[in-house]
């Protein structure tokens, strides 16, 4: 059994080297929406969204949903900037088993900042009437937790949204920029968990002046507010020009557009599992590579984490059969430790894989009982030859039930 794990960039972690690509638990669906908004007077809201299927393609039929749904993000776009050019976003995210929302909306030179929160937190509202709806093709499939996010201008916007709409159960954002009205102000009323994305070389939305205020001023108990070294305001989106006219003068960002759009989904989607679906095992991951991913600086304040790798394994038990802590060490030059948690006696199968799905090493395979088991891999394949340094994949699989965590090798 395989599944993905986002990719992080090989020039960031120094001397590892990663394959191109990576293969996904499920393929992207799209499908165009055409919303109206009937508490303000009939609004159009067309929607591009893009989501978990099967098969590839237009208006292809969503993949089989989770029990409680896939969980949706509401993503706000910047100022002159299209949609199209966040194409790393749902990328990054629909193969890990998030339908992604993008209004098309306030994409002129006047925009009104209010009407696009108000349109992402709308869409979001939409979906889930979707679901409930037999002749809509997110018919059951869609989870009651959503998040607003964006970038620029549109993570501004997402304050507005979360603001406007209790049922916003998290937002994030990209360089979000101070909106009128404004998104610091939004932020003192907004007690979702939060989790905000600057540039260290952002001359047009400088930190100072816009997170890290709207990230002072949020009620949250979970905020945090993450610094990508050396990136830039407009490399949060594919190349524009617009965008990159407004950052004239700014310092020359030091890692690349894809290095960036890496290091920010390789921290978005463990962030969502936490905030959209509780998933503490998630949350472990995700302050696992904030400590570990170099060029990342980070603000936290949160509730401890509920968990941790060694026990308190009550709450994981109640939600699933089974459950995946991150590696330690991650990454690892001689060997590392697994440690999986099962809620009752099963079968269990531990792999290792490479990122084109190739079986590297069978770690276990057998009945064992439960609690918490660990097992090892000293970075070699099944006839003791050394792996190459590089990403790989360690799967665990119970049954119709599996998880897996990235792993990183470095010789």
């Amino acid at each position: 059994m395989y599944c993905a794990v986002p990719v992080i960039a090989g020039a960031l972690l120094g001397s590892v080297t990663l394959p191109g690509g990576t293969a996904a638990a499920y393929e992207i669906g799209h499908t165009s929406l055409s919303y109206s908004d009937p508490e303000r007077s009939g609004r159009a809201v067309p929607t591009e969204a893009y989501y978990p299927a099967d098969i590839s393609g237009e208006d292809v039929p969503v993949a089989t949903p989770p029990p409680d749904g896939f969980p949706a993000v509401a993503f706000g776009h910047g100022f002159l900037i299209p949609w199209s050019d966040y194409d790393f976003v749902w990328e990054g995210l629909v193969p890990e088993g998030f339908i992604v929302l993008l209004p098309d909306t306030e994409s002129g030179l006047l925009p009104d900042h209010l009407d696009l929160g108000l349109d992402l937190a709308f869409v979001l509202r939409e979906l889930r009437d979707d679901s409930a709806d037999p002749g809509s093709i997110f018919f059951d499939a869609v989870s009651q937790a959503g998040a607003v996010c964006g970038h620029s201008m549109g993570g501004g916007a997402s304050f507005l949204a979360a603001d406007s709409d209790p049922g916003v159960t998290a937002i994030a954002n990209l360089a979000a920029a101070e909106t009128n009205p404004s998104a610091i102000s939004a932020a003192a009323s907004i007690t979702a968990p939060a989790l905000i994305f600057s540039g260290s070389n952002d001359c047009v939305t400088p930190p100072g002046s816009h997170q890290t205020p709207m990230y002072d001023s949020l009620v949250s108990d979970c905020r945090t507010r993450v610094t990508l070294t050396g990136g830039s305001h407009c490399q949060f989106a594919e190349y524009n020009f617009t965008c990159s006219l407004g950052e004239g003068g700014c310092p020359s960002p030091t890692i690349t557009r894809t290095e960036q759009h890496d290091l920010t989904v390789s921290l978005l989607v463990p962030w969502l599992r936490y905030a959209l679906e509780d998933d503490q095992a998630a949350r472990l991951e995700f302050e696992s590579l904030l400590a570990s991913l170099p060029g990342v600086e980070n603000v936290v304040d949160c509730d401890a984490t509920s968990v941790d790798a060694g026990g308190g394994h009550e709450e994981w038990s109640s939600r699933k059969l089974l459950s995946l802590a991150p590696a330690t060490p991650n990454p690892f030059s001689s060997g590392t430790l697994v440690r999986y948690f099962l809620a009752e006696r099963l079968d269990v199968e531990v792999s290792v894989y490479s990122l084109d799905g190739r079986l590297v090493r069978r770690l276990h395979e057998g009945p064992q009982s439960a609690g918490w088991h660990t097992t090892g891999w000293d970075g070699r394949g099944a006839r003791g030859v050394p792996a190459a340094s590089g990403v790989y994949r360690c799967s665990v699989r119970t049954g119709d039930e599996s998880t897996c965590r990235s792993i990183v090798l470095v010789r």
